[in-house]
């Protein structure tokens, strides 16, 4: 069996009208996630509890405002309560706003460069394994998918990449047929060999941790 849970923030409650899509969503993650440590979901318009962190540290005021937005899901390993994925629902299919996908196209990348930064300075390293590491995030628009990464190949260079753009399939066990399971499986994987890695000595790469930059340019084609 599957470990993977959906789990609705206190902060704010689920319309009715939502339920099919949360039910369909997990169990889209449970197909990608299969045979993974324990991962819990939680659903709501969450906030990244590692982002507070950085709200201490010096940002510029769009980076500062970032760390507050508010996002649809927010993927967890419960072993070790670290976020490690978000998701995005970019407004209803049958009303697309183009301007709502760049938004939360933008905010993703925001959130998964946190999420790198989390990892790298609260579990220093060898930079060599935390090279490794791809986090990823979801985001729905319409009735695609799109599955996005961002990794850190060299120090202080943040890679964002658009992994796949598949349409969403009628029946979730569809999805084994549109996309693979290596995100899932390599997302967990690569956080699991560098946060449990003997090896935790620091390195000057820690100081090429970047803070300030923005999202990535915006890709014109969807």
């Amino acid at each position: 069996g599957n470990n993977f849970q959906m789990t609705e923030t206190a902060s704010k409650k689920i319309r009715q009208k939502d339920i099919t899509l949360i039910k369909f969503v997990s169990h889209i993650f449970t197909i990608l996630f299969e045979d993974q440590l324990f991962l819990d979901c939680r659903w709501g318009e969450s906030t990244l509890r590692c982002s507070a962190d950085q709200l201490n540290q010096s940002l510029r005021d769009d980076d500062r405002r970032c760390t507050g937005n508010k996002i649809d899901a927010i993927i967890s390993m419960v072993d070790f309560d670290l976020e490690m994925s978000t998701l995005e629902v970019s407004g209803s299919p049958s009303s697309l706003d183009h301007t709502h996908y760049d938004v939360d196209r933008n905010k993703t990348a925001k959130m998964l460069k946190i999420i790198l930064n989390f990892i790298k300075i609260n579990y220093p390293g060898d930079f060599g394994e935390f090279r490794r590491i791809k986090v990823y995030g979801v985001q729905i628009y319409g009735h695609d998918f799109y599955i996005y990464s961002m990794c850190m190949p060299f120090a202080g260079v943040y890679y964002f990449k658009l992994e796949e753009k598949f349409s969403c399939p009628r029946m979730p066990t569809l999805l084994f047929k549109s996309s693979p399971q290596t995100y899932g499986r390599c997302g967990t994987k690569s956080i699991m060999s560098y946060i449990t890695n003997p090896i935790s000595e620091s390195s000057d790469d820690d100081s090429k941790i970047d803070k300030v930059k923005t999202s990535p340019r915006k890709k014109k084609n969807k």
